[in-house]
């Protein structure tokens, strides 16, 4: 059965109007897991929540990280090669085409994008060969880890002629990258929600977007 996620609706920007708090405490938040071929839970844990409206969608994130790692500190860039990530998938579910979005523990923000016919193309492609670079990220530590706020403007969304909000039908997924050391080895991949593989490409296995009123 699919998952589904629920987006609580919000009047204005959360991130704009510094409402991290206020959407995280009325929105259900989901937890992150390991893939269901893995076994066990992550050392350390993360949750996301998300907030619409007609101007675009949110994301709100609370991540624990003993050791914070991020060796780049400028945007569009690969940040999983580099340190800490979280890491958004959005895609409308009747298309093919798909956006992978990145905040940092630092603020930086990445827009990677995927159009309906990629054969050929390269990973620098998908990074630089668009205009997505509207995509607004917050970040800031905190005792027990980081945590992190996305905002995807509805022009991006609908960028293509889809529609948004109720009565639309979008698939979303977020990954993360915590490494815990400065050299980069072995990070542990987490997921909401688990899909059936760590590969975070499973767009058929993303959680559907509910639009609460």
């Amino acid at each position: 059965m699919k998952t589904v996620f629920e987006a609580v609706h919000s009047p204005v920007n959360p991130m704009e109007a510094g409402r991290y708090d206020g959407i995280r405490s009325r929105a259900t938040a989901y937890p992150f897991a390991f893939s269901t071929d893995r076994d066990g839970t992550p050392v350390e844990g993360a949750e996301v929540w998300f907030a619409w409206n007609k101007d675009g969608l949110y994301v709100g994130a609370a991540l624990e990280d003993s050791f914070l790692v991020a060796q780049n500190r400028h945007d569009e860039e690969l940040h999983f090669e580099s340190g800490d990530v979280l890491e958004l998938f959005a895609k409308p579910a009747d298309d093919t085409y798909c956006w992978e979005m990145y905040a940092t523990p630092f603020g930086n923000k990445t827009t990677l994008f995927f159009p309906r016919e990629r054969e050929g193309m390269v990973l620098d492609q998908f990074l630089h060969a668009h205009d997505f670079h509207d995509l607004q990220v917050a970040a800031a530590e905190t005792a027990t880890g980081w945590k992190a706020e996305m905002w995807v403007p509805v022009e991006q969304l609908q960028a293509f002629g889809a529609s948004w909000g109720p009565g639309s039908e979008w698939n979303i997924f977020c990954g993360r990258y915590n490494y815990n050391n400065s050299e980069l080895a072995d990070p542990e991949l987490s997921m909401a929600p688990a899909l059936s593989a760590t590969n975070y490409h499973l767009t058929n296995e993303y959680a559907t977007l509910c639009f609460l009123g």
